[in-house]
């Protein structure tokens, strides 16, 4: 198979990683070894270093290869060639998860599995456990918490981490978008009046879950199918949609949920479209894509598409019809009374820690730049990995009292990332703290769920903490240029605002689990937002989507190094006075 340099470093580019030309060469040897394609081989290696929490060298990837590769692609035709050379040492086995060693011992001399099962053995034995975390538990066995500062929010036994404390590139703009000349970035922490756009879709921290029935997630399934439909009825002036499993001697056009008609991910020649109950009594169709020069679907997606589908076909079999899509189109933006100020807005989501221990020096390094900014609000998704309940609620408290001074507002979005918290289930409820801050200093923090519809100042801003980008590009087939010229991050926010959803992928992977009568209420989208917040483990954007500001603010670490958050200007007279909310906004993504 060939891949190419630039094929592996588009891919690559997606997700924010640099690459080399001596890594480029070594990745398109794996590929060439495997028989893989570079999406294939990204995927990968995303997987690989998320879970080790590595970074891109060829270090790395020799492991990646040696370690990751062989489980992952087990079949006969994805094993390379035996290449002679030793990948067991002393490092390569203590550095082995459990549930590598044996896909490593397979690979092993007797000698080798001799020390194979003694490693197994140090990582299995609890005492070394204890040991190696003793630093971090208290003497019942309980997360040890330390005091805190206001300038440091690390417990005073965490490590700092060499790698971020020897960044040299803290505070460097690495993307603008916008320009709003004759407006400072620097504000006065003048506040800001917050507020969701609908009460009565707002969880409350004691809602209750896993008590779905079947049906009533059948129903929230079929309802979205025709509320989109009717909207992309009334928007082309169709008449009427026709019957999916009808046959029709005519072109019509039918509505419905694109599907995959098997278990694995979406590809051309396994798209299904489903009906309603209402137009197509739940019945589906297989679609053909052949004479499409471009499209862009995922499951879950709802689409109206005129079909070709005659007796003659059903008679010989030819069960798939021909198929045209008639585009989607966003809600409406909804302007409400402006304060004549600027609103000026931070954005940084977790992870708030290097991946190598518990020293949050770059939460302590965006508080500094808060302080110094004095922005009206700054919203903060969740994603603290190693945080339990009363860590939490220490640096809630350390946060809430480094800006209590500004006026700032501090809006903490709930994540499921988060460890200290029970709910495991999208939407995620708000926070609450369990205990009271002994000078009131709580009252500049907000706990909103996931995901958020907001109004700050008369700016509508929409926002979700779980990675739904990631997700839908695991899942999307795509073809051609879609409208817009959009590039592929643009097209995946594009799909957010036309399904009018904060997550219209179904089914969900496995670690997200949707309550459908919760999302129904909590994760539609009663308008297009002026700003739609959408944190990923992708590259760091901001965009122009059909009048929508979309932003990525990254993540304001990301392994053992510093990451990045976004700042973001918006003229609100602008605002008042431009139809297109984007022309009102600009958009700072800079370094922790």
């Amino acid at each position: 198979m060939s891949v190419s340099f630039e094929d592996i470093s588009d891919e690559l580019d997606v997700f924010g990683e640099d690459v080399d030309d001596s890594q480029l060469q070594r990745l398109q040897d794996i590929c060439q070894s495997y028989s893989i394609n570079a999406n294939e081989l990204v995927m990968q290696w995303m997987a690989f270093s998320s879970s080790r929490k590595v970074d891109l060298n060829l270090d790395n990837i020799e492991v990646f290869e040696r370690e990751w590769l062989p489980k992952k692609l087990s079949n006969s035709q994805s094993t390379p060639k035996a290449k002679g050379k030793a990948f067991l040492n002393k490092n390569t086995i203590s550095s082995a998860l459990e549930d590598q060693l044996e896909i490593i011992g397979s690979y092993a001399t007797p000698e080798e599995k001799s020390q194979i099962a003694q490693a197994a053995k140090r990582q299995l034995t609890p005492e070394n456990n204890n040991a190696r975390n003793k630093r971090f538990m208290g003497v019942n066995g309980s997360p040890s918490v330390k005091t805190f500062s206001p300038t440091s929010l690390s417990p005073a036994s965490a490590t700092p981490s060499a790698k971020f404390s020897s960044r040299s590139n803290s505070g460097e703009t690495v993307l603008k978008f916008g320009n709003l000349s004759g407006h400072s970035w620097q504000g006065e922490g003048q506040g800001c009046n917050v507020s969701f756009y609908d009460t009565s879709s707002c969880l409350t921290s004691h809602m209750k879950y896993m008590f779905q029935k079947m049906m009533d997630k059948a129903g929230a399934l079929n309802e979205i199918i025709e509320d989109i439909s009717q909207s992309l009825q009334n928007a082309h002036g169709i008449e009427e949609f026709g019957h999916l499993a009808l046959p029709s001697q005519e072109l019509v056009t039918v509505s419905g949920r694109i599907c995959c008609d098997s278990i694995g991910r979406l590809n051309n020649q396994s798209v299904l479209l489903e009906g309603s109950r209402d137009s197509s009594a739940g019945k589906s169709i297989s679609l053909d894509l052949s004479e499409l020069k471009q499209y862009s679907l995922f499951p879950g997606q709802v689409q109206a598409v005129d079909v070709f589908y005659t007796l003659y076909m059903l008679a010989f079999g030819r069960e798939k019809a021909s198929t045209k899509f008639n585009h989607a189109f966003f809600l409406p933006f909804f302007f409400l009374h402006q304060p004549a100020k600027p609103l000026r807005m931070m954005v940084a989501v977790g992870p708030y820690a290097p991946s190598d221990g518990l020293d949050y020096s770059p939460l302590s390094d965006l508080i500094k730049v808060i302080n110094r900014d004095k922005p009206d609000c700054c919203l903060l998704s969740g994603d603290l990995p190693d945080t339990y309940e009363e860590m939490f609620n220490n640096q809630m408290e350390e946060i809430s009292r480094a800006t209590k001074g500004l006026g700032c507002k501090i809006i903490i979005v709930s994540s499921n990332r988060d460890a200290h918290s029970c709910y495991s289930v999208y939407p995620q409820p708000p926070y609450s703290l369990s205990t009271h801050f002994s000078d009131g200093s709580k009252v500049n923090l907000i706990f909103v769920s996931d995901p958020a519809t907001l109004v700050i100042n008369g700016v509508v801003v929409g926002l979700t903490s779980t990675d739904i980008l990631m997700h839908l590009t695991k899942s999307e087939i795509s073809i051609g240029q879609q409208s817009g010229g959009l590039d592929r991050m643009g097209r995946l926010a594009q799909h957010i605002l036309h399904q009018h959803s904060y997550y219209p992928l179904y089914p969900a992977p496995d670690d997200v689990n949707i309550d459908y009568d919760m999302w129904e209420t909590a994760a539609r989208l009663p308008v297009t937002p002026h700003i739609l917040l959408l944190p990923s483990d992708l590259k760091a954007f901001a965009k122009d989507i059909e009048g929508c500001c979309c932003v990525n603010p990254g993540r304001l670490t990301t392994g053992l190094v510093g990451g990045t958050f976004a700042q973001i200007l918006v003229d609100t007279l602008a605002l008042r006075s431009s139809s297109l909310p984007v022309a009102a906004c600009a958009v700072k993504i800079v370094k922790v």
